[in-house]
């Protein structure tokens, strides 16, 4: 640990470190993270604490995680990407390796002055347009940038075919359709019985344009403090359609009859924010890349369904927001840009 912080600039060669307290914290569902109280032999010698984010010690998790380099993905994001952007993430302290492949970060804490976000409660308006505009902080500066849409190692799930996405999304839906999805009204069980069976040629249809995608912005991971949000879990970042994360958080903030209220004032406002960053955007075709965006959240949340370490509050959360991505289709006719 003491080299991975000195690694990282941290002013610690003399420093020994004489003792640690770990507690868990967070409810990931692919890593494990520990709050970790270090006692110096120097004071001020280093941190009082930080964060370090590892892979799961749930077998299942950790599998699903390994194959999608998540660990080694969010390691590379800290180092290589969030220094050009102003989006607003916890300070890398560190990189540990494992077998020479970055898969523990070492971070800010942040958890004293900061509280998580609440999955089961509406985010008011005021706060969904703080998160929000940290879309436009991560977005414009790689939009269409081809030289970050070349980095190998960003995770591409949409406007590429994905191997297995439907036999996956089918195989965690029906293990789920009659507890988890049994919450859903009809029509919204319908619109995911469709939609598992067309995700490939939806996912492969999506197009630009791209910039950097979080793939799972939503409060769950998001800390709030005053006047500032934190962005949490960058281990599915990539390369994609702008509008996704967009779509997924208002879809998972917002219950149906805000959300409905409200989605297209705020498309217009991201694309007046990008504009003061230098983007020039059409609200017209922002507005039509959002409804081609609308199944966001069932594509992120109902293949881990059956993949992902699990409990009674991750359960009720799959429940709660995978009605709101059906509904959220069904309100914008998304259903229509499916194959017939």
């Amino acid at each position: 640990m003491v080299h991975a912080l000195q690694s990282a600039g941290m002013a610690v060669p003399s420093a020994e470190l004489i003792g640690m307290e770990k507690a868990p914290i967070g409810i990931g569902a692919m890593a494990d993270t520990f709050r970790i109280q270090l006692t110096w032999s120097e004071e001020s010698a280093g941190p009082r604490s930080l964060v370090i984010k590892k892979p799961s010690a749930d077998p299942a998790a950790a599998a699903t995680a390994a194959s999608l380099g998540a660990y080694e993905r969010e390691a590379k994001f800290y180092v290589e990407l969030a220094p050009f952007t102003a989006v607003r993430a916890p300070r890398l302290f560190g990189v540990e390796l494992d077998d020479g492949i970055p898969s523990t970060v070492l971070l800010e804490d942040l958890s004293e002055d900061y509280q998580p976000g609440d999955q089961f409660a509406e985010l008011a308006l005021p706060l969904l347009r703080q998160a929000r505009h940290q879309l436009v902080l991560l977005q414009a500066p790689f939009w269409q940038n081809a030289d970050t849409a070349n980095l190998d190692w960003l995770h591409r799930r949409l406007g590429v075919p994905i191997p297995a996405i439907v036999e996956r999304m089918q195989r965690s839906w029906w293990s789920a359709r009659s507890t988890i999805g049994s919450g859903l009204t009809s029509d919204e069980r319908a619109c995911v019985d469709r939609f598992v069976s067309h995700a490939g040629e939806w996912a492969s249809g999506l197009n630009g344009p791209c910039s950097l995608v979080h793939h799972d912005f939503r409060v769950d991971n998001m800390l709030f403090g005053q006047n500032e949000i934190v962005v949490l879990d960058w281990q599915t970042i990539g390369w994609g359609p702008a509008m996704f994360d967009v779509a997924y958080l208002l879809g998972t903030s917002l219950e149906p009859e805000r959300r409905r209220a409200v989605e297209r004032d705020e498309i217009a406002r991201h694309v007046d924010e990008l504009a003061e960053h230098g983007v020039d955007w059409d609200v017209a075709e922002a507005w039509q890349a959002y409804r081609q965006a609308a199944f966001a959240v069932l594509l992120m949340l109902v293949p881990p369904i059956a993949s992902v370490k699990t409990n009674a509050r991750m359960e009720a959360m799959y429940r709660r927001l995978i009605a709101f991505g059906a509904r959220m289709a069904i309100d914008l006719d998304a259903l229509d840009l499916l194959p017939a």
